[in-house]
C-alpha cells in the first residue's frame, strides 16, 4: 500500500513533523548507514552532524529508535530476494515492527509491497 500522491508524500510528512503535527521516527541503521557513506566520501560532514542531533525520546518530532528485538523478529518478513540490501531490510522491518508506513524512494522496498510505504 503506498500513502502520499504526485507531490512528495515524504516531504509533506517531514513538514508536518517539523511544525508538530506528526513523528518521524528514524532507524538507528539509517545513522550507521551515514557513517558508512561519510567514511567513503558519499555524503558530507554536515548530514551525519544533523543525524547525530536527533533525539532518542519518543515524545520528540524527529526521533531515532534501536534496533531491537522486535525489529529483528520482523526481519525474518524481508529476505534478500524481497529486498537484496541488509540494511534496507532492517529500514523496513523496523517500519513493519512499529506499525508504521516507511518514508522512502527505494523502489525495491517499494516494489516489495511488505511494508507500506510514503514515497
Amino acid at each position: 500500500m503506498r500513502i502520499g500522491g504526485c507531490l512528495s508524500g515524504v516531504q509533506r510528512v517531514l513538514d508536518a513533523a517539523e511544525d508538530g503535527r506528526a513523528q518521524v521516527i528514524v532507524p538507528s541503521i539509517v545513522l550507521v548507514e551515514a557513517v558508512f557513506l561519510l567514511q567513503r566520501q558519499k555524503v558530507k560532514d554536515d548530514v551525519l552532524a544533523q543525524l547525530f542531533e536527533l533525539s532518542e525520546q519518543p515524545d520528540a518530532n524527529f526521533y531515532v529508535t534501536p534496533l531491537d528485538l522486535a525489529v529483528v523478529k520482523a526481519l525474518r518478513a524481508f529476505g534478500p530476494a524481497a529486498v537484496p540490501e541488509l540494511s534496507d531490510r532492517i529500514i523496513a522491518a523496523t517500519a513493519l515492527a512499529l506499525g508504521l508506513p516507511l518514508l522512502t524512494t527505494d523502489s525495491t522496498i517499494i516494489d516489495s509491497g511488505l511494508v507500506r510505504t510514503v514515497d
